[in-house]
């Protein structure tokens, strides 16, 4: 959860061999992104790792994050990214999800 905009991000399938993210969604302001990305460990093996998610919504739009986190625990993830509709609006999103 990302109380900072009222987000929440689920990553359900990630493979660590190849860094893939294939089954994700960011849900924000009553929209739910399907997303998919690609992450990496610091030197192959961490503990700083870095992501990035893209989701869109046939609707509403895409979002995009880039994530990092300090080891792989992953109960912190810091984010900044973006939100582009339909409407023509860009829209900044940030701060930290926290595990829940």
């Amino acid at each position: 959860m990302n109380d900072n905009i009222g987000a929440k991000l689920v990553i359900s399938k990630a493979n660590d061999s190849n860094g893939q993210i294939t089954d994700a969604s960011i849900s924000y302001n009553g929209q739910n992104y399907p997303a998919t990305g690609h992450y990496h460990f610091k030197d192959s093996t961490g503990p700083t790792t870095v992501a990035v998610l893209t989701g869109l919504d046939d609707d509403t739009g895409y979002v995009a994050l880039s994530l990092t986190a300090e080891n792989q625990e992953f109960k912190r993830l810091k984010s900044f990214g973006g939100l582009a509709n339909f409407d023509a609006e860009t829209i900044g999103l940030g701060g930290a999800f926290i595990r829940l």
